[in-house]
């Protein structure tokens, strides 16, 4: 137990939760990373915004709900959208491949920005995206 002090505990929880299918606490705790300096949680609001609240919504969007890791050197995405959204999207760049993933219900698009190949694996299907180009993978 915590008691969620720390302006990077919140984010945490929240891509753990999401990692173990917990998709209503995942959620719950991204609201908490996201609206910490709006709602003042920590009554300190006055000194200023928590940068690192900011870079864990981030974190609980793209590793959380968008399912992002890094698997022996390949990205890989398992994501979830949280009922009350209906897309979200995000950019990474892996190793200079610029992408954008854009997840929907029961689809994931992912646009390679850039020149060069990439390999991905969406869930648990390898997948590669050419460059310049966009792919569609559908939950099975």
């Amino acid at each position: 137990r915590t008691v969620h002090e720390s302006s990077l505990s919140p984010c945490v929880h929240s891509i753990l939760a999401a990692k173990l299918g917990d998709q209503q606490r995942a959620y719950e705790f991204y609201l908490r990373t996201a609206r910490l300096d709006l709602d003042n949680y920590n009554n300190d609001t006055e000194d200023g915004c928590h940068i690192t609240s900011m870079a864990g919504t981030w974190m609980s969007v793209v590793e959380g709900f968008g399912g992002m890791r890094v698997k022996n050197g390949q990205l890989v995405f398992t994501p979830f959208l949280p009922e009350k959204w209906t897309s979200f999207s995000f950019h990474i760049n892996f190793r200079n491949v610029l992408l954008e993933v854009k997840v929907s219900a029961g689809q994931v698009k992912i646009n390679n920005k850039s020149n060069q190949e990439l390999k991905v694996l969406v869930y648990d299907q390898e997948q590669n995206v050419p460059g310049n180009q966009e792919i569609t993978v559908s939950k099975s």
